[in-house]
């Protein structure tokens, strides 16, 4: 995802690299939420921006899953109860993410305030390990974010079938249509085990309505067969962007 979801560009670019993007799961409750995101909207966020600046990785972003409206991974995803969260970081590449330290260390005394006002409550999730290797993106950024995960059988013809879609949404984006904002391909680099889902593809969307609305298509069972997918795209998740770095 190069410069992933900044959609800065004055012109469509295609990222055809791998780059490597990390998911960070956390659960807060509703009660918890305006906190933790002020703290990461008002404060982290600035740290994160500065990573970007320097160098450290290429993007960061805070997520809110609004839909299903049901249980994942044991945690209700629910507005009166409480939704999970993902962080996402990108990195130009694996050396990158490999040699990454902590960028978050010492952020109170780095943004002259007391530790503790960055402190919130939020159950710890699972960090997943993305390789991204397709992606193309308008000129606005997306606001919703629909992900779509699977297992395929054979992760290359997944990919190698998923860039038709690509020329066909970059189209759709250069005639503004379907709301549409971006769209990536990967694989799952870890956790790794077999039958797990191990490739995603993204779409991103202007409006929660827009994104809805890609969920009303009707998928072909024989699309999925032909990508080595039996099961098709057996979770999909809608998420809201809360906060974002930018270009630097």
């Amino acid at each position: 995802m190069k410069k992933i979801l900044l959609i800065t560009f004055l012109s469509f670019a295609f990222v055809s690299y791998s780059q490597i993007t990390v998911y960070h799961m956390v659960y807060v409750k509703s009660a918890d939420q305006a906190k933790f995101e002020s703290v990461e909207k008002n404060y982290m966020s600035k740290m994160a921006q500065t990573a970007v600046n320097d160098g450290q990785f290429a993007y960061w972003a805070l997520e809110k899953f609004l839909h299903p409206m049901v249980p994942v991974g044991g945690k209700l995803n629910h507005p009166l109860v409480g939704n999970w969260y993902q962080f996402i970081t990108v990195f130009p590449s694996l050396s990158a993410y490999v040699n990454s330290g902590p960028w978050w260390a010492g952020a109170g005394e780095k943004l002259g305030v007391p530790q503790e006002l960055l402190s919130y409550t939020a159950e710890q999730g699972g960090m997943y390990v993305w390789t991204i290797e397709d992606s193309v993106f308008g000129g606005q950024a997306a606001k919703f974010s629909v992900y779509n995960f699977g297992f395929a059988e054979e992760v290359g013809v997944f990919l190698d079938k998923q860039k038709p879609y690509m020329k066909n949404f970059e189209s759709q984006m250069k005639k503004n249509e379907k709301g549409r904002a971006g769209w990536v391909s990967g694989h799952r680099l870890s956790p790794k085990n077999f039958g797990e889902h191990n490739v995603m593809t993204w779409d991103g969307f202007l409006t929660l309505e827009d994104a809805l609305n890609h969920l009303n298509y009707k998928e072909s069972k024989k699309n999925f067969v032909e990508l080595g997918m039996p099961a098709g795209f057996d979770l999909k998740l809608v998420a809201e962007k809360i906060v974002e770095t930018t270009n630097p």
